[in-house]
């Protein structure tokens, strides 16, 4: 996997668990996502992760084009 792709997964992950915890800590979000198992020590995405932002990621384009047809 790409060094772009590794950051992206890892910016977005903590962007989900900043959300999850409702704080504006990047650490806090960067905890959050290790302890669930979606990022591993080194700070790279695991398979639990990427299946999350894909999932969240693909929701976002259905919700976009619901809107688009309303």
């Amino acid at each position: 996997m790409s060094a772009m792709t590794n950051f992206y997964y890892y910016e977005k992950l903590i962007q989900y668990g900043r959300k999850k915890t409702h704080s504006k800590s990047n650490e806090l979000g960067l905890e959050y996502c290790m302890y669930l198992g979606f990022l591993d020590q080194r700070g790279l995405a695991t398979d639990a992760g990427k299946n999350l932002m894909k999932f969240i990621d693909q929701s976002l384009i259905v919700q976009q084009e619901e809107l688009a047809l309303t």
